[in-house]
């Protein structure tokens, strides 16, 4: 099959996405089973695409435990986009105003209180076009990632930086980490997220990695508030490459953390 250019790759997706109510994003829901529903492309930038969803509904709750999703959108010749792709939950206030701005009965449902919206863009994305009535695609084609997003961590899959992780997470099950105080409590469940953020891209890599240790550990009196300093620490700690034993020890670290908040004006 003849190679796209990415600027060419990307707008024949945006000419699928942008036929307003014919996509449908299919995952596998919270309950193992599969489950779709219509999805909506508020906005494109820098490559990367933007979604919403809510955060009680059982879509959320599928793709918060299997990021991998697949949508469909038909054009107006009846041709079919199956998009296959990660997705990435973000909680940037810019990310949320753009969603706002693009559709005004969402800013309406969630100017007053925005915590049950979130949005997420898609990685690793490929593109499969099928032909009216075809059952084979005519072109496939993978779009180039995002740039200038939080995409995350990446973990090299080596059993040394596993086995690490692993240590710490059963360390910190260890440790009493007393939260008194505006600064010592921000800061432990600042470490606590990162934590958060460390096992879910381990458990992502090692299925069989055992996260229950953060799990059962962490300082964190509520989900939401969970969810608020695992993204924070993510924010803070970026696209780091974690490529020996050495660099996990370097970002769980409290005054690792502690500096890079500061820097921010969160300390």
């Amino acid at each position: 099959m003849k190679k796209k250019a990415p600027g060419d790759a990307l707008a024949e997706v945006l000419a699928f996405l942008g036929m307003p109510g014919r996509t449908i994003a299919a995952i596998i829901g919270p309950d193992g089973l599969p489950m779709a529903k219509k999805a909506g492309l508020r906005f494109e930038e820098g490559g990367a695409l933007y979604f919403d969803t809510v955060k009680s509904s059982r879509f959320y709750g599928g793709l918060s435990m299997h990021p991998f999703l697949r949508l469909y959108a038909e054009n107006e010749a009846g041709d079919v986009l199956r998009l296959s792709g990660k997705a990435v939950f973000t909680e940037d206030p810019a990310v949320r105003e753009k969603c706002f701005a693009a559709c005004p009965a969402l800013a309406e449902r969630f100017c007053a209180d925005a915590r049950p919206f979130i949005a997420y863009f898609l990685t690793e994305v490929t593109a499969e076009i099928y032909p009216k009535d075809g059952e084979e695609p005519t072109e496939v084609f993978p779009l180039p990632e995002p740039a200038g997003v939080l995409i995350g961590i990446r973990l090299k899959k080596d059993t040394e930086i596993r086995d690490r992780i692993a240590k710490v997470l059963a360390r910190r099950e260890e440790t009493d980490f007393p939260a008194e105080g505006d600064r010592g409590g921000f800061s432990a469940k600042l470490y606590d997220g990162a934590l958060f953020v460390f096992a879910e891209a381990a458990k992502a890599l090692w299925p069989r990695m055992d996260i229950r240790p953060i799990e059962r550990a962490a300082v964190f009196e509520t989900y939401d508030e969970r969810e608020r300093f695992t993204s924070l620490a993510a924010s803070l700690i970026g696209n780091a490459k974690i490529d020996k034993p050495e660099d996990v020890t370097y970002w769980l670290n409290r005054e690792t953390l502690d500096a890079l908040a500061a820097d921010r004006g969160l300390l």
